[in-house]
């Protein structure tokens, strides 16, 4: 039979004992030292000078001295003037009292209870006001959570870093909102590097919010914002499909509203800098296209720039208007809104070959002039044709022959239209002219002409309805007036001729001239 009892080592009394009282005795004080086990403290080597009757310590020091020499790992129990060793079994409790914590015996050495708490490794699941399950390993019910950086003074760094990690860039981390269970939002890197936002009215049928790209921190929104998507192409890409704008603005107020977009632009850097200079984009819109085959970029735009380098006393600005021709890839300036307040057709080298239309006005170079369009045909609208010329000597007409009259002196020749040396008008483009003449009579001797006429000719040829004359003209006082509105076409010759009938005579310089303008 065993001698003391297997879990407790308490002494058993044999059969025909004597003294039976002094082993039922030393049971019961092993049963009062490690019932409830408290101890008063675990760190002494050696034992206290004045302990109290029944006073327990855990011995941990791995040489003790004294009293206690030899009970290393053992509960110290002190009763009727003798120290007890007490031998600890795995799993025993001890509560020690100056450190108001619970110790437990693992077999080798007293660990505190809460350390496994405090550093817990290897779990498989864990709840908290909950059931962790294998689907959530990690499973938590509760209204608030808090997660606090440790202070330098508590050893920490007083930052705090919550890290999610995946395996590869096909894998997803992310935390995911749910309502009744039912996803409504998605964040994190969701199936590749980017990180995303994803949201969801119903947990079935999702739609990006917007997506950062890894590589540039371009944000994208809309269509680029779903996982996979087209990188970002600037700091902000918007993408739509379908109906409806890609980007809406509002602004109210009870005072005037601000701009909605604002801009600020300069040279140098932001840390450093420097004025615009004059053709710096201040602000810019541009627009472009797909086609077969590729991407048409900024082939219309609408750009303010500066019009003189920025000073604090010197900021004129402009706007410049930018279109691509039909037929045309290379944009070019088509209107400006200058810093003078001047609105600008920029010049264009003759009219537009496609694309017209009733209304459109532009500025011909070849011309020098603003030309509009009806329609049918292009018009000039400044800068029209205006000459007149008169003749430096008297004509000389012989009897029943047309003659031109030597025009040869411009009083006034805009665009150099008329010619002295064939004394003709040259149409500078097709349009409705007003040519007007004068001729006036100088008798040659005693002759004495029967009329004196007149008449355009055109390209050599008499324009018909236009013969005008004076018969039996008297000399120093008769004239003949010419006047016609005719539609020329680019190149045609007007030309002055003259018949005497009867005699010769002679057209007078003075009072004979040539005169005429464009209409349209």
């Amino acid at each position: 039979m065993a001698q003391t009892t297997p879990h407790l080592a308490l002494p058993l009394l044999a059969a025909g004992q004597a003294g039976k009282h002094v082993t039922h005795n030393e049971a019961l004080l092993a049963l009062d030292a490690l019932v409830h086990l408290a101890c008063r403290d675990r760190d002494l080597s050696a034992p206290p000078t004045d302990p109290a009757e029944g006073d327990r310590y855990l011995v941990t020091a791995p040489q003790p001295s004294g009293a206690w020499a030899g009970l290393s790992g053992q509960i110290a129990a002190f009763g009727d003037g003798v120290w007890t060793g007490l031998v600890p079994r795995t799993g025993w409790l001890a509560y020690v009292a100056d450190e108001d914590a619970f110790y437990r015996f693992d077999g080798t050495g007293w660990r505190r209870l809460l350390d496994g708490l405090r550093a817990l490794s290897g779990l498989a699941a864990l709840g908290l006001g909950t059931e962790a399950d294998a689907a959530n390993p990690f499973a938590a019910k509760l209204d608030r959570a808090l997660w606090t950086a440790r202070d330098p003074a508590e050893g920490g760094s007083g930052s705090l870093a919550l890290v999610l990690n995946k395996a590869t860039e096909a894998n997803a981390v992310a935390l995911l909102f749910q309502a009744a269970y039912a996803g409504r939002a998605e964040f994190g890197l969701l199936g590749e590097d980017a990180v995303s936002l994803k949201v969801s009215p119903d947990g079935a049928a999702w739609h990006g919010a917007w997506r950062a790209d890894p590589a540039t921190g371009h944000l994208g929104l809309g269509t680029l914002a779903l996982p996979g998507a087209p990188a970002a192409r600037a700091p902000l890409h918007v993408a739509r499909e379908g109906a409806g704008p890609g980007l809406c603005l509002e602004a109210y107020g009870a005072a005037p509203v601000a701009p909605l977009i604002e801009t600020r632009t300069g040279r140098g850097s932001r840390e450093a800098p420097l004025p615009v200079r004059a053709g710096d984009c201040l602000l810019g819109l541009a627009g472009g296209g797909v086609f077969a085959g590729g991407v048409a970029e900024n082939r219309l735009t609408v750009r303010g720039v500066a019009e003189e380098d920025f000073s604090a006393g010197a900021q004129g600005t402009g706007i410049v208007f930018e279109a691509t021709d039909l037929g045309g890839t290379v944009p070019r300036a088509v209107v400006k809104v200058r810093a003078n307040g001047a609105l600008e057709l920029v010049a264009r080298a003759g009219i537009p070959g496609a694309g017209t239309a009733p209304g459109q006005i532009v500025f011909d170079s070849t011309l020098g002039a603003f030309r509009g369009c009806t329609g049918a045909a292009w018009s000039r609208l400044t800068g029209l044709a205006r000459f007149r010329v008169t003749t430096s000597f008297d004509n000389y007409i012989g009897a029943g022959a047309w003659t031109r009259i030597g025009f040869n002196t411009g009083d006034l020749n805009d665009q150099g239209l008329f010619q002295a040396a064939t004394g003709a008008f040259v149409a500078p483009e097709a349009g409705v002219y007003a040519l007007s003449a004068g001729l006036a009579f100088r008798r040659n001797g005693t002759n004495a002409p029967a009329s004196l006429q007149g008449r355009f000719h055109r390209n050599g040829t008499a324009v018909a309805g236009t013969r005008r004359g004076a018969a039996a003209p008297v000399d120093g006082v008769s004239t003949v007036g010419l006047g016609v509105t005719l539609a020329l076409a680019a190149g045609d010759t007007i030309t002055v001729h003259a018949l005497f009938t009867g005699a010769d005579g002679y057209v007078a310089a003075s009072d004979s001239d040539f005169s005429g303008f464009g209409l349209a």
